[in-house]
């Protein structure tokens, strides 16, 4: 049974660590860059579990993890924005990322499903993700949550009648 709930500070070293497999997959795989040309310093500023993002993301309340027998197996980060595209009170999902022995398994759903409904009670009227058009999984993600897509980069999904 998977728990969702809210990022802590313990979560990092589990946090990073995946969502760094996560970023190597996609740049090795959909970008077709290798992981060991990339420049260290680069690697330490790349995703939002970075020291000052992961507590930037942890303080603001609205990141989770997804734990299945204690080991975190997805994570999301996101933030309320005041103002986005003359909408008042906006989710913003910086990233999330699912372990691949826990895709296709409703993680990602739930996770998305959480941070929505969250935010809906805080009062955001939207939620808003960059979702890479060739990252198919993403986006039947995204669109099972209710997400309305275009075919670029951002998912946006209208809260107002959210449930």
């Amino acid at each position: 049974m998977v728990e969702i709930r809210k990022l802590k500070d313990n979560d990092k070293p589990q946090v990073r660590t995946l969502e760094l497999f996560c970023i190597r997959e996609y740049l090795e795989g959909s970008l077709q860059k290798n992981w060991d040309d990339l420049p260290p310093d680069l690697m330490e500023q790349l995703g939002a579990s970075t020291k000052d993002s992961f507590d930037f993301y942890r303080e603001g309340g609205m990141s989770y993890v997804a734990l299945e027998k204690g080991q975190i197996v997805a994570f999301l980060f996101s933030q309320i924005i005041r103002h986005v595209n003359n909408i008042e009170k906006v989710l913003w999902v910086e990233n999330m990322g699912v372990h691949p022995d826990h895709r296709r398994k409703g993680v990602g759903l739930k996770l998305l499903r959480r941070a929505a409904s969250d935010a809906k009670k805080k009062g955001a009227k939207a939620v808003q993700s960059v979702v890479m058009p060739d990252a198919k999984d993403a986006v039947m993600l995204h669109k099972k949550v209710g997400f309305f897509m275009d075919g670029r980069k951002f998912a946006f999904l209208d809260l107002e009648n959210f449930k």
